[in-house]
């Protein structure tokens, strides 16, 4: 169903109001002139449809868009797939008053169709839509860009980005990371609400992250962690110190991490949010993990897992089942590590989340390595190595560069071997990432160990000491030398 007015001409009043606040709504056209041949899902919420339907003229009028009253969830299938809006720069879908389930799954289960057309689209839905989608269709909420609260000129115009540092952050691609860094770029200069730009500085954070930019990432993160404290948001203060503690764990400051961790444990278990504790507590188990201490972080994990289970998360399920499977393969119980692994990447690969595809492929081809079935474990390797470059996650390609590194070594092709732990070294260096440092350095001592280059090894092993101190590779290393 194509689109009709609902206002008349007693709008007058109302549209004076919205020509007098193009300046705050000049964002949603910012965010659309930006996205334009490139895809965008923007979610907007206004509850007044003659207000909402203002807004649209005022977009129609700065762009070529078709208007679509969506009635039934098949009618979002075929306009996507057959292309059938002649053209038009923008896409504006109105939602009906109430969801339907039809609706909902249709939201959710074909969420990549408004991405695939490379077509800006902005969604127009009331209060009461918006929450049934972010309850039952939450892989549709993840894949969105920015989401907007508008409220009619009567009560007075509220605008901006909402809070929703609790929801998982989710991207395609690269080149998706570096448009909404684009938006997030003109967004922080427009905005004056201080919540707001708190949310906008997480989300560059995230984005800084994702690229491998841990120092910048850091930088916002605390930016937005001062901001919330300003503020009084414990809840934003919460997820801050976890993004904070996420990064130096990640830099290999573990104690530092933990410490972060647990602050933001204490307060989200204050304010009973569980989206944020069931984080946390994969936070705690991840360092845990990282220093060792195996069976404590399993506790961890399955504390997440059953609060992310009570929550129905499922992508946030399919961390908790790969992170369970790693500490199986530590303890060398490999076909129960294998089982939790392919159940994250199932889970992973119906929701469409890539970056959980591709640490769940790697985790497979550790096991297929272990087995010593190396050509398997190349095949998976490969494949994660393949989506990480498509996410521009620069941790992953590193970490697969030396997977990959790994089973040439263990075929016996030293130079293949060589080529990838160098190449692995480069992105971990970059980075500041110091216990893989250290881990790569290693390696490439034990290349050299086995082309008989002796002190070549140990210049390595020396190197990869001196950064391994008070980490698990430090032992690691010890054993090498004493070798």
């Amino acid at each position: 169903m194509r689109y009709k007015s609902v206002t008349d001409a007693a709008g007058r009043e109302m549209e004076e109001s919205l020509m007098e606040d193009l300046e705050e709504i000049d964002t949603i056209i910012a965010e659309l002139e930006i996205s334009k041949g490139k895809g965008n899902l923007i979610l907007c919420v206004v509850n007044s449809p003659a207000y909402r339907d203002k807004i649209i003229q005022t977009l129609r009028g700065r762009f070529s868009s078709e208007v679509i009253l969506v009635e039934k969830g098949e009618q979002i299938i075929r306009i996507l797939k057959e292309h059938d809006f002649d053209g038009a720069e923008i896409l504006i879908w109105v939602m009906p008053e109430e969801p339907t389930e039809d609706l909902l799954n249709t939201l959710n289960n074909f969420r990549e169709l408004f991405y695939e057309v490379k077509t800006p689209n902005i969604m127009f839905y009331n209060l009461a839509f918006s929450e049934s989608v972010i309850k039952k269709a939450p892989d549709f909420w993840r894949y969105r860009g920015n989401y907007y609260e508008l409220k009619d000129a009567e009560r007075g115009m509220a605008f901006g980005a909402v809070e929703t540092l609790a929801t998982p952050f989710s991207y395609q691609d690269k080149e998706d990371l570096l448009r909404r860094k684009r938006i997030n770029e003109y967004l922080l200069e427009k905005v004056r609400d201080k919540k707001e730009k708190a949310n906008i500085l997480t989300d560059f954070g995230m984005i800084s992250y994702y690229l491998g930019e841990l120092d910048r990432a850091l930088e916002y993160f605390e930016k937005a962690l001062k901001l919330n404290e300003n503020l009084g948001s414990k809840e934003g203060m919460a997820i801050g110190l976890g993004n904070i503690g996420n990064v130096y764990r990640i830099k290999g400051e573990l104690d530092n991490a933990l410490d972060y961790f647990e602050k933001a444990l204490k307060l989200s278990e204050g304010l009973g949010i569980k989206e944020v504790m069931a984080v946390q507590l994969r936070n705690i188990g991840n360092v845990n993990l990282d220093k060792g201490e195996h069976e404590k972080a399993l506790g961890y994990y399955l504390k997440a897992l059953k609060l992310d289970e009570g929550l129905g998360r499922k992508k946030e399920i399919a961390a908790d089942l790969g992170n369970i499977g790693v500490v199986y393969r530590i303890r060398g119980e490999i076909e129960k590590a294998l089982e939790y692994f392919e159940k994250a990447l199932e889970l992973d690969e119906k929701l469409g989340i890539k970056e959980g595809m591709t640490r769940a492929l790697g985790n497979i081809g550790i096991i297929y390595q272990i087995k010593g079935e190396h050509e398997k474990a190349l095949e998976y390797f490969e494949k994660a190595l393949e989506l990480d470059e498509e996410l521009g996650m620069k941790e992953g390609i590193a970490t697969e560069l030396m997977n990959i590194g790994n089973v040439n070594f263990d075929k016996g092709e030293l130079g293949k071997a060589l080529e990838y732990y160098d190449n692995a070294l480069k992105v971990f260096k970059e980075m500041g990432i110091r216990i893989e440092t250290a881990r790569t350095l290693m390696n490439i001592g034990n290349v050299f160990t086995q082309k008989g280059d002796n002190e070549r090894a140990l210049d390595y092993y020396q190197k990869a000491e001196r950064l391994a101190v008070g980490t698990p590779v430090f032992e690691d290393v010890r054993k090498r030398f004493k070798k």
